[in-house]
């Protein structure tokens, strides 16, 4: 049986990183922080949300309400968003193959959805989108019971140590992909690593075809 494949949006579908680095030296002294120089961002990439809060001297507790003004931010730009190359034409070969797809995202839906629109993204099963900055595995397991999936059926494709830890407290196997928000050595837990889209795509093809 093939596995029910959920994709990240952020930093798994599309190149993101660059605008999300320049939303937060936008709000960062707002909200008691400092800039990210471009000489740290690869160091910041193998650090945990928390960690980089604390480099960048932003208080954990002023960071939901810096994501909530970063999402408005963000949302202003988001027509500039580009997918990761190579990204499109795996999703439809998968699509193609027979697989189910779906997108969980701690993104809004009115940035999601225009950007699937734009690029003829029309291979998703669902589009699903978290509140919760970690709260995914509540929101995987609720897709699931939505759509009737198995746990152990699911392979969720991410790019954040977040996903990773999702994943694990509900038991879903995680595909962790290095071209996104953090590094693969952040990512050394999920069960899988890919550094391409490809290199993706042949991997779900080697767990799941005879």
């Amino acid at each position: 049986m093939k596995p029910y494949l959920i994709f990240d949006f952020d930093g798994t579908l599309v190149q993101s990183k660059e605008l999300a680095i320049y939303v937060l030296n936008k709000l960062a002294v707002k909200y008691g922080g400092r800039t990210v120089n471009s000489d740290e961002i690869d160091d910041l990439s193998e650090m945990s949300i928390p960690d980089r809060m604390r480099v960048l001297n932003i208080p954990m507790y002023r960071l939901p309400a810096l994501l909530i003004e970063g999402k408005k931010e963000y949302r202003k730009l988001a027509a500039e968003l580009q997918p990761v190359e190579g990204i499109i034409s795996v999703l439809y070969f998968l699509k193609q193959k027979g697989y189910s797809l779906g997108l969980l995202s701690s993104n809004r839906q009115d940035v999601i959805c225009p950007f699937l629109e734009v690029h003829q993204l029309h291979v998703f099963d669902f589009v699903h989108s978290v509140t919760n900055l970690f709260g995914k595995h509540h929101a995987i397991a609720h897709v699931a019971r939505k759509y009737h999936i198995d746990l152990q059926d699911i392979r969720y494709v991410g790019d954040e140590l977040r996903d990773v830890q999702a994943c694990n407290k509900i038991g879903v196997k995680m595909v962790a992909v290095t071209w996104g928000y953090d590094s693969a050595k952040l990512l050394k837990d999920a069960d899988h690593i890919c550094h391409s889209p490809e290199s993706l795509k042949q991997l779900v093809l080697n767990i799941t075809e005879p």
